[in-house]
């Protein structure tokens, strides 16, 4: 018999400065609404397992609220014996105020957080909850209520693998790791529970198939969410799945696992045989890789199982940047993808990560000219984002090039929250924003409602797709005079360095010790030390941490370089870039 415990779990929505009832950001998805993914299946497997008071709520389907929650809505949190909370980064601030609002309205609520922003960073969120679920959540979250029904005052977490937790005293606690869903438990799993509110408010349905991802593109946090293997429901299970989608929504489906097609052989037989039972598929659109648009008979079967879209990773047009994200692909092969998936009759939502190490502002209008030339349906131009969790993100913070942590409603690809190497970040947000704007814009519309196949869709799509970069545009416009302040910070800081280099430079002449000499050097690197930090105070607020650790490091590599030139015979010292060795 299970205890009878009041369960809500709640996804907050993105919103545009990270509050929590503020304006519901807008991004390409924006045309389309999704689903969440997580709360469903997990509300289902509870339900499956004896707990009967439990409701999933997603506040942007809450009619005439702007994505927040109604006063039932919050009587329901007050009375709940645990909240659960998912949270992607770009939704973790509103998150975490949500919790503290949880925590005045039911102190005694039992407060989980779970999904890929706080499995990344779990004692971040363990400042506003009580427990964080790592990675996949469905096990983790039965155990951990058992803990709770058998004692709510002080549950026995020790025991729950896939748990980071508060212990008694306040000291952070980490269980073992819970292995990942195979196959098999993934095939066994129910169906997801949607809420009338849901069914009712999305445009697209979503169906989930497969997880995991082997592929290790460096930007990506499927691997740390996920697992580094595929893992596949049974033939049976999806076909069933798929059924039952369909049994309650004739609407648009979306498959969202992370690369659809990675077992084509299973794929072809699923369609197949759905084909064969006469079932009626309605318009779908799925994640792929390019491989895949190399099986013609895949392409014909998919075309034929009503296949409209899909949605490619193909990330850049730059050889160089396509091997630093470990693509193991080319250009060419991006290409030829593109035109296999056009001439079987299927659109291509194409998908580019651009401010890599080897981009440059050309760089982003040789990818708007690549979309244009390929006569891509949609794009979506990201701007290279350091989610927590990734090797890039890692690499990122280490060489102190991550600009506004912790502001993670920015975190959304649409914002530059990252120091590219060979442009500013300032250059990278107004690039992509124009790049975006030039691909969704009327003279775009107007020529593909005359030429090539889709006509209608492409002109329609192009129109919508202006209105909402025009949008994102006015809601990123705060954010990019910030950066374009910061812009200006880095050009006086280099016109500093020079002015050091230029002084040292005169040092060096004087008929005095090496030790003078250093005294001297070491007063003005102190001088000009002191102009760096306190030009840091006239930034905005989101960039001071960055730029504070950019100085004292910018500092500490001058002092090194001038003290090696002092002690050489070499001429002239050119400084180093800021904040590099």
């Amino acid at each position: 018999m299970k205890p009878n415990l009041t369960i809500t779990l709640i996804e907050p929505p993105a919103t545009v400065d990270g509050r929590l009832e503020s304006r519901l950001a807008k991004d390409v998805y924006s045309l389309l609404r999704f689903p969440p993914r997580a709360l469903p299946i997990l509300e289902a497997v509870l339900r499956q397992n004896g707990y009967s008071d439990v409701l999933s709520i997603d506040p942007e389907y809450n009619r005439g609220t702007n994505g927040q929650l109604t006063a039932a809505q919050w009587r329901r949190v007050a009375e709940s014996d645990v909240v659960g909370i998912s949270a992607i980064t770009r939704t973790a601030k509103q998150s975490y105020e949500l919790a503290q609002r949880v925590r005045r309205l039911n102190p005694r609520a039992h407060i989980v957080f779970g999904g890929p922003h706080t499995t990344a960073l779990p004692h971040e969120a363990l400042q506003y909850g009580d427990t964080v679920v790592l990675h996949e959540g469905e096990f983790t979250f039965l155990d951990l209520l058992a803990r709770i029904g058998e004692n709510p005052a002080q549950p026995a977490f020790d025991e729950v693998a896939g748990l980071w937790y508060r212990d008694e005293e306040g000291a952070l606690r980490r269980t073992a790791n819970r292995p990942f869903l195979s196959s098999e438990e993934l095939s066994r799993l129910p169906f997801p529970t949607f809420t009338p509110e849901v069914l009712r408010g999305m445009t697209c349905n979503v169906v989930n198939t497969s997880r995991g991802c082997p592929f290790a593109c460096e930007f990506c946090s499927v691997i740390e969410n996920f697992g580094k293997q595929f893992r596949f429901m049974d033939e049976d299970a999806t076909v069933a799945l798929i059924r039952h989608a369909i049994s309650y929504s004739r609407k648009p489906i979306f498959f969202g696992d992370d690369v659809f097609t990675a077992n084509r052989a299973r794929i072809k037989r699923v369609f197949t045989r759905l084909l064969s039972e006469g079932v009626r598929m309605p318009r779908w659109f799925a994640q792929v890789r390019i491989e895949s648009a190399q099986d013609r008979e895949l392409l014909q079967i998919m075309k034929r199982a009503n296949c409209s879209t899909v949605f490619i990773g193909l990330e850049s047009v730059n050889p160089e940047t396509l091997k630093l994200y470990n693509k193991y692909a080319t250009v060419e092969h991006n290409r030829q993808a593109i035109e296999n998936y056009h001439a079987a009759g299927i659109k291509v939502h194409g998908m580019f990560v651009l401010g890599s190490d080897a981009d440059t502002v050309e760089t982003i209008w040789e990818t708007y000219r690549f979309a244009r030339e390929m006569r891509l349906d949609t794009v979506q131009f990201f701007a290279l984002t350091a989610v927590p969790g990734p090797p890039l993100t890692q690499r990122l913070q280490h060489e102190g090039r991550v600009l506004c942590a912790g502001q993670w409603h920015l975190f959304d690809a649409q914002h530059a929250v990252v120091k590219p190497k060979q442009m500013a970040p300032y250059e990278l947000e107004q690039e992509v924003l124009r790049a975006s704007t030039q691909f969704y814009s009327l003279r775009e519309a107007f020529r593909r409602l005359f030429s090539g196949n889709h006509r209608w869709f492409n002109f329609l799509i192009r129109i919508q797709g202006r209105r909402l970069a025009r949008q994102i545009i006015r809601d990123s416009q705060e954010y990019l005079d910030s950066l374009e302040k910061l812009h200006h910070w880095h050009c006086s800081l280099e016109q500093e360095a020079q002015q050091l280099s230029h002084r040292v430079r005169a040092v060096e002449e004087w008929s005095t010790s090496i030790e003078a000499k250093r005294k001297q050097v070491s007063a003005y690197l102190h001088e000009t030390g002191k102009k760096f930090a306190d030009s840091v105070r006239a930034l905005p607020a989101e960039f001071k941490p960055y730029a504070s650790q950019l100085v004292e490091r910018t500092c500490a590599q001058l002092q090194k370089h001038f003290d090696a030139f002092l002690s050489s015979d070499s001429c002239s010292p050119s400084p180093p870039a800021l904040g590099e060795d």
